[in-house]
């Protein structure tokens, strides 16, 4: 009974895993981001952003765009109209998603650069742009601050397990011990492993939380991803109690063995306990 606990914990962890890897993939999966990246109303500087895109037709309203960076891929919403008929762009509902590595070459990427001021060097008389791109920064974070190989090495290892742990509970199969002592080195890793991933998603989500606000100087506002992060940490727990779970049925075993051996009643002779009973009975007869 304590295994089939054990595997409906890993299945959970399984779908877990999977729903946050594939998270802003598509935009059916875009509720489940890490990052999401807004321009701030109450910026000083949102005037600037909005005269910035008003001098297309086409780019009028990007001010208002929504962007959520996950494991897999960027999601870009709340698109206006205009802007994807004329760049003849398929969204469902105003919303488009990309995967993280191919966002350089979208329209998109370009057309939401804004070019806040020119300052002239010190060194030279020639003025540098100050270009802000919101849609870089959650590049950056899918690509350079969370990385998903982590969570890919997680979701195919806990797919192991479950199918390890489903042998080890169907009866009157071969090699259940050679199994279950696998069982009892795959667990801690995979929660060492996970437990890693999970750290390093909960640092790389506080990261742009607290870092991007104050590098744009509070033009972008930034949200935390919530329901992803209780995803990374609840399947970081069924995992650990998996490995508990496993960890204590191999010692109960154990204790059940040793009590058994401990219980087998030891067949004593009779006669012969001592060296002298023999030559005794000898010197009798």
């Amino acid at each position: 009974m304590p295994r089939v606990f054990a595997l409906i914990f890993n299945l959970v962890s399984i779908f877990l895993l999977i729903f946050l890897l594939i998270g802003c993939y598509n935009s059916s999966n875009q509720s489940t981001f890490l990052v999401k990246y807004t321009f701030d109303g109450n910026s000083p500087f949102y005037s600037i952003i909005e005269k910035s895109y008003e001098k297309s037709n086409t780019t009028l309203g990007l001010e208002k765009v929504i962007i959520r960076s996950g494991y897999m891929g960027v999601c870009i919403d709340n698109i206006p109209s205009q802007y994807s008929a004329y760049n003849k762009m398929v969204t469902f509902s105003n919303t488009i998603c990309y995967p993280r590595k191919d966002l350089s070459s979208v329209p998109l990427y370009k057309d939401l650069e804004i070019q806040l001021s020119n300052i002239a060097s010190s060194s030279s008389k020639t003025q540098s742009s100050v270009v802000l791109n919101i849609l870089k920064l959650a590049q950056l974070t899918s690509v350079n601050v969370v990385h998903p190989y982590v969570l890919m090495a997680s979701v195919i290892l806990t797919i192991l397990m479950f199918l390890f742990i489903l042998y080890a509970v169907v009866p009157k199969l071969p090699f259940k011990l050679a199994v279950n002592k696998f069982l009892l080195l795959l667990s801690p890793v995979l929660v060492l492993i996970w437990g890693i991933g999970a750290i390093w998603t909960h640092v790389g989500i506080n990261a742009s939380y607290r870092l991007i606000p104050s590098a744009s100087m509070n033009i972008i506002s930034v949200k935390k991803g919530k329901k992803a992060a209780t995803m990374a940490w609840f399947s970081f727990a069924f995992l650990l109690i998996d490995s508990i779970i496993l960890w204590l049925i191999f010692l109960r075993d154990r204790k059940s063995l040793k009590d058994e051996i401990d219980n087998v009643p030891c067949a004593q002779n009779r006669y012969n306990n001592y060296s002298s009973d023999s030559s005794t009975l000898q010197s009798k007869v």
